[in-house]
């Protein structure tokens, strides 16, 4: 009787155990981008446009997303991002910022 009373606190732990393998790939990023007319792009697909905005992110299957904010007259910003480093932008320092350049 003793060890079918303790199965389900083992059970239990076990499954406990095994949940901070599981990681989330989906995020919610905040991205600031000037000029404020700018578009926001997430692996290939417009999600908004210019100053600040929560964006969902969701890395599904891959290593890696591209963010990429462009506007006319303007140098595009691109970044590869991996999960770790989206986790490290978020915790460290918040949302992620870019200026884009003139053209020359």
């Amino acid at each position: 009787m003793a060890n079918r009373n303790l199965c389900i606190p083992l059970a239990s732990l076990l499954a406990l155990a095994c949940l901070p393998a599981c990681s989330t790939t989906a995020f919610k990023v905040g991205i600031a981008v000037d000029p404020p007319t700018a578009a926001v792009f997430v692996n290939g697909t417009r999600v908004g446009q210019g100053t600040r905005r929560v964006y969902d992110v969701d890395f599904g299957s891959s290593e890696r997303i591209c963010v990429q904010a462009a506007a006319p007259g303007f140098e595009p910003v691109t970044e590869l991002l991996t999960k770790q480093q989206v986790q490290d932008q978020l915790s460290k320092y918040g949302d992620f910022r870019w200026t884009l350049k003139q053209e020359k």
